[in-house]
């Protein structure tokens, strides 16, 4: 039986928007709602490209700032605020540092 394209597109399209929402700031983060969608493949972690919705956009959306080094499949991404750094290639996800959240007594605001 092949497999279901549109539930895989929709899954695919769940997983960017997860991270939108959730805005992981460590790569511990990322890999958790990556790993519910493709489990790693040579890298840390792994996401598919191949649809106009990217990785890199849902990152940047997130508020990564990722820096494209040869084309949209080669790139680094690094979290402003956690200093978590990570580098894609060609859908392998690569930990370079895993970055620090903030603790509640880091931050001005209490909750």
């Amino acid at each position: 039986m092949p497999p279901d394209l549109d539930l895989y597109w929709q899954n695919y399209d769940r997983t960017l928007a997860t991270i939108r929402a959730e805005r992981p700031s460590t790569f511990a983060g990322l890999k958790l709602i990556l790993d519910r969608f493709e489990p790693p493949s040579s890298g840390d972690a792994f996401f598919p490209g191949g649809a106009d919705d990217t990785l890199a956009l849902a990152l940047m959306s997130a508020g990564w700032s990722v820096d494209f080094e040869e084309a949209d499949y080669l790139y680094t991404a690094v979290h402003p605020k956690s200093g978590a750094v990570i580098q894609h290639v060609e859908g392998d996800l690569y930990c370079l540092l895993e970055g620090t959240v903030p603790s509640a007594t880091d931050s001005p605001r209490s909750h």
